[in-house]
């Protein structure tokens, strides 16, 4: 094997690695660097729930979700005091792994209609189920499309699979009018949104489990926000 020869002075190579390192840190990139060796990059990744927290949180989501469907016989009012039952006590642990505010996002689910609280609690049964490129096995594993069209069909709405495909389905709204269920759609990917800006529930990618995650703010302005009852 021929050794290739850098002709470059010492100097010169640490001031350009140094100016790259720079460059992709203010993309949101995080190298590993290998002194001897190429520059190799890895993209930020989510802190990921722990494992017991995330099957607490889908626990109670599938005993609020049994209790409204219970409950369905009930008048309006009687099934969100249902439903609230369980919606702080979720919502402060989301809320203390993703660094956000309790109350805000309490307030986005108790302001949300009953068929949107559904939907919530129908995701959330979901975290912690390993992600699978195709798959539509809730409970077991899930694509991104997947998630989706498992959450909503608990409130009888029945969307189509496929990312591109379910941006289709509904029609855009603005940033500042999402509510909790909403799309948040970029190319390739498709998550939910929890109400609170740019925090949704997503079926990331392989490697991962179904996570709520906040966007990460270099990506914010390629989202585009779909509402499916449209």
């Amino acid at each position: 094997m021929t050794h290739r020869v850098s002709h470059y002075p010492k100097s010169i190579k640490v001031t350009l690695r140094a100016l790259l390192l720079a460059g992709l840190l203010s993309l949101g990139v995080v190298p590993s660097l290998s002194i001897f060796g190429m520059l190799h990059v890895e993209t930020v990744e989510a802190k990921p729930m722990p494992a017991i927290e995330s099957a607490w949180v889908a626990m109670q989501a599938q005993i609020a979700f049994d209790a409204l469907a219970a409950a369905s016989e009930l008048g309006a009012i009687e099934q969100r005091d249902v439903a609230s039952r369980w919606i702080k006590s979720i919502a402060v642990i989301v809320a203390e792994h993703l660094e956000i505010s309790s109350k805000e996002l309490e307030h986005a689910w108790l302001q949300s209609n009953l068929a949107r609280q559904r939907v919530l609690f129908a995701a959330l049964t979901q975290l912690g189920v390993p992600y699978k490129t195709n798959a539509d096995q809730p409970g077991k594993a899930l694509d991104c499309s997947a998630l989706i069209k498992f959450a909503w069909s608990s409130a009888g709405v029945n969307m189509p699979r496929g990312s591109a495909q379910q941006v289709a389905f509904g029609e855009t709204v603005k940033s500042s009018e999402v509510r909790l269920g909403d799309l948040a759609w970029y190319p390739g990917h498709i998550s939910m949104s929890l109400g609170v800006e740019n925090i949704v529930i997503q079926a990331p990618t392989t490697g991962r489990s179904v996570e709520v995650h906040q966007i990460n703010q270099s990506r914010v302005n390629w989202v585009r926000w779909i509402d499916p009852t449209a």
